[in-house]
């Protein structure tokens, strides 16, 4: 088998072509010791936004529960998560079934994840804001403020359901 001579013009084109790659690489190349990751950028927005909604939750605090309220005058359980992820520009739907479909499973909660719980006629109908491993914050039910709420009390232990996120 005998190897064919390039001829002087396709010689050029593949210089051309290698060294045009080349400069591609190179600018695309994060700086020595920089990590130009997409999700390094997302994990610092997302930490940020986390963070925002829990303190924006811990604000209201105190809120009057309101049927279908989703605003600091009152708000539902829904109505809540609705609002502190509103602010935060996310659109997502204000009622728990309507909310579960939109949101990510997840089995490793984070601050700020949304908390799912069974209600009192056994079918997914209450959420909260994920703080800790130890409370979240919600919008209990009429005649009551929002509040936070332990995952130890029996009542949340057993009508736990699920956490999902935005994310």
């Amino acid at each position: 088998m005998r190897l064919k001579k390039l001829d002087l013009p396709a010689w050029r084109f593949y210089f051309a072509a290698t060294w045009a790659l080349c400069v591609l690489l190179l600018e695309a190349a994060p700086p020595l010791g920089q990590s130009q990751n997409a999700t390094d950028y997302a994990t610092a927005e997302e930490a940020a936004i986390r963070e925002r909604v829990v303190q924006r939750a811990q604000q209201m605090l105190s809120v009057p529960y309101k049927f279908g309220g989703t605003t600091p005058t009152g708000f539902d359980c829904a109505g809540l998560v609705f609002f502190l992820y509103r602010e935060q520009g996310f659109n997502i739907p204000h009622g728990v079934s309507a909310l579960r479909p939109h949101l990510r499973l997840t089995k490793t909660p984070r601050k700020g994840d949304v908390v799912f719980f069974l209600n009192d006629n056994g079918v997914v109908g209450h959420v909260g804001i994920y703080v800790d491993s130890e409370k979240f914050i919600h919008a209990p039910r009429t005649g009551f403020r929002v509040r936070y709420d332990y995952f130890s009390n029996p009542y949340w232990k057993k009508n736990f359901v699920e956490f999902r996120t935005v994310f």
